[in-house]
């Protein structure tokens, strides 16, 4: 029963990928092929950037003989990275899951749900962790030799690292699920909570240079600040650097017993906790006057309510929204930093800081998919669409307006505030509006074109259709490939030929004839595919 619920979830993530939902069938090769280079490039980026990192890490340590500093700093940096990323995945996958129901009317003992779930997450763990410690462990190995000892101390310490992180995000997810499950506007509030530690993380990734050079100074008192605050991190870099078996043993059980004792906890109260339905504040009806609306509005105010009232959705689907705020604010008070990005000493870069703020801020919308998970989540529900008194086409418009309305003030907004810089020409501050705009509105056609394409209505949990899908991947991968693309061909092609101005004005002129021929499909033949499709 168990393998049985564990092989359902597996089959459940990767179904998106290499199965059609549109004709039941397998991908073709070709398709299969590009998701296989796609996942190869992602995880070749991460090795390479956290193994650049380690190198630099371990050159100063190693000079100071600390070790074990080095790898009790790997096991923090697994830690947090593990933890923030399956913190809200714990919370959606162990106690919001919408099977819950359903796995629970059917004999199946509560423990076994609890425990497959378990065990996804923590795969899932153990997936993140290979591209922290594997960098890691080869970084070390080329400076010191690599012995049988060396590795079995190694693979036990970060074998057992996973459970401690899935024991503090199971237990904050459940926290989380009681608080939100009070709250009249939860999402509002998990929302500000997953933007504030992005936040965090990023201003930390900026400080990385501070910290390394404070870490070459002060090695030695960071240590002892872990040994004293951080006792499992110590642990496990003295049992690896020394291979010390007492220390080893102490790191297990630090790991293990608080896992096992969450456990224990969630299995004798998992039945409650998933079927309890606490309330919330009620709201007083107050009597209003009746506003009438056309259909196209009211199917864009159904759109952006399923939006804003799903965290993740926000968190993974209009990340680049924040930062198009974020970005301009920065740029007008601080211009190093463009200075920075784009020097002078450079042949051919010189006086290309504006331009280069236009693709900047195209590849910021590329990074928007509100529109790519739009269809497949209507889930088992894509009959209620389906049979409305509404054209498949103005459905399907209805979630590339949606897109568009969250994304363009941002874009208004960045195209103002740069605006103000007296450096760029009065050209290139128009196309600070158009080509960004363009942009978003082919990029909020194109993920709902892509997702008719390649619907997926099999999920148990809303972030497997957002996250997790083959449209998701292709409109975020394929818009960013036609911005760089874009870039790359004026770059090495096209620079001698035309004035900057001129080519991003082409540019923005295909985006649009894009935009129109995607607007005419949806409007037509992609609305009679949408009434074909079956959940």
């Amino acid at each position: 029963m168990l393998s049985a619920l564990v092989k359902a979830r597996i089959a459940s993530l990767f179904s998106s990928f290499f199965r059609s939902r549109r004709s039941k069938q397998p991908r073709s090769p070709l398709m299969k092929v590009l998701v296989a280079v796609l996942a190869i490039y992602i995880m070749a980026s991460m090795l390479f950037s956290f193994g650049a990192l380690f190198q630099a890490i371990l050159d100063p340590l190693q000079m100071a003989g600390l070790d074990w500093l080095y790898f009790s700093l790997v096991s923090l940096l697994a830690f947090g990275v593990i933890f923030i990323s399956s913190l809200f995945m714990t919370q959606a996958q162990l106690y919001e899951a919408k099977d819950n129901e359903m796995l629970l009317a059917m004999p199946i003992p509560p423990r076994l749900i609890l425990v497959s779930r378990l065990i996804m997450l923590l795969v899932m763990d153990y997936f993140l962790e290979f591209f922290i410690i594997a960098p890691a462990a080869v970084v070390y190995w080329l400076h010191t030799p690599l012995t049988p000892t060396g590795l079995f101390y190694f693979i036990a310490a970060f074998l057992f690292l996973p459970l401690l992180t899935l024991a503090l995000a199971s237990l904050m997810g459940w926290i989380l699920a009681i608080i939100s499950s009070r709250l009249r506007n939860k999402s509002l509030v998990i929302s500000i909570l997953s933007i504030a530690l992005l936040l965090g993380y990023m201003f930390a990734v900026t400080q990385l240079n501070r910290y390394m050079e404070y870490l070459v100074r002060n090695g030695a008192a960071i240590g002892e600040a872990i040994q004293r605050s951080f006792l499992p991190a110590y642990l496990l870099g003295k049992a690896v650097a020394e291979h010390s078996l007492p220390n080893l043993l102490g790191f297990i059980a630090l790991a293990l017993v608080p896992f096992l004792a969450v456990y224990f906890v969630l299995a004798a109260n998992f039945l409650r906790i998933v079927t309890t339905k606490s309330g919330t504040a009620k709201i007083a009806y107050k009597e209003r006057p009746l506003k009438a609306s056309g259909a196209m509005s009211a199917l864009v105010r159904k759109e952006l309510k399923l939006f804003f009232s799903k965290p993740m959705y926000i968190m993974n689907a209009a990340l680049g929204v924040i930062f198009t705020f974020i970005l301009p604010v920065a740029i007008y008070l601080k211009r190093d930093i463009l200075l920075s990005m784009f020097g002078t000493d450079i042949p051919g870069i010189a006086g290309m800081t504006a331009p280069f703020t236009v693709v900047i801020l195209c590849f910021l919308a590329a990074t928007n998919f509100i529109s790519a998970p739009s269809i497949s989540l209507e889930g088992k529900n894509l009959w209620i669409p389906q049979s409305s008194p509404v054209s498949g086409g103005d459905v399907l418009l209805a979630k590339a307006y949606a897109h568009m309305v969250v994304c363009l003030p941002a874009v208004v907004f960045a195209a103002l505030v740069l605006a103000l810089i007296p450096d760029f020409s009065p050209a290139i501050k128009l196309l600070l509006l158009a080509t960004p705009a363009a942009m978003t509105v082919f990029q909020a056609l194109f993920g709902v074109a892509v997702n008719l394409r390649f619907p997926k209505f099999d999920w148990i949990n809303e972030t497997v259709a957002i996250k997790q899908s083959m449209s998701t991947l292709v409109v975020m991968f394929g818009s960013m490939g036609i911005v760089a693309g874009g870039a790359a061909l004026y770059g090495f092609v096209l620079m001698n030929t035309m004035s900057v101005e001129l080519y991003i004005t082409l540019f923005t002129a295909l985006l649009a004839a894009g935009s129109a021929g995607l607007f005419g499909y949806l409007k037509t033949k992609g609305g009679e595919a949408f009434g074909d499709l079956q959940a």
